[in-house]
C-alpha cells in the first residue's frame, strides 16, 4: 500500500527513533543499516528536512536527528510527503468512476480506512 520512497522514509525514521542518545547520525550509517540506495536516501532526508521532522548538522560530527520526540511524529506525516495517503480510497479495481457496486467495494474502503487510522494512530517509535 506504500510507494518504495514512502517504505524507506518510513524506515529511516524509526531508525532514527531507535537510538539511545540525541547525537546525529550519519546518513550513510542508516542507509547501510536500512539497506537504502545512498543517493536515494538523501533524498529522502532532504525532503524530511524541509518538512520539519528531521534535522541535518553539517560538519564534524554532523549527520541527522529527529527534530522532536519520536512520540510526537505519525506515520502519516511522513508517508504524506511521498504519496497521497486518500489514493489508498480509490477504486481497488482502478476505475476512474465507481458507484460502489462491485464486490469489492464495502471490504476494500474496510481495510484502506483500517490503514489510514493505522497510519494517523501510529508514532514514529512505533516503528521498530
Amino acid at each position: 500500500m506504500l510507494n518504495q520512497t514512502a517504505i524507506y522514509a518510513v524506515r529511516a525514521m524509526g531508525f532514527l527513533a531507535k537510538q539511545e542518545s540525541d547525537i546525529p547520525i550519519l546518513s550513510s550509517t542508516i542507509a547501510e543499516d536500512m539497506n537504502i540506495p545512498r543517493n536515494f536516501l538523501s533524498k529522502i532526508i532532504n525532503r524530511l528536512v524541509q518538512a520539519g521532522l528531521v534535522t541535518a548538522v553539517r560538519g564534524r560530527g554532523g549527520g541527522v536527528k529527529l527534530a522532536r520526540a519520536a512520540s510526537e511524529i505519525y506515520l502519516s506525516q511522513v508517508v504524506e510527503l511521498f504519496m497521497k495517503i486518500d489514493a489508498t480510497r480509490h477504486c481497488l479495481m482502478g476505475l476512474k468512476t465507481c458507484d460502489g457496486g462491485c464486490g469489492l467495494h464495502l471490504r476494500w474502503r474496510i481495510i484502506s480506512e483500517q490503514f489510514e487510522k493505522l497510519l494517523h494512530d501510529t508514532t514514529v517509535d512505533q516503528v521498530f
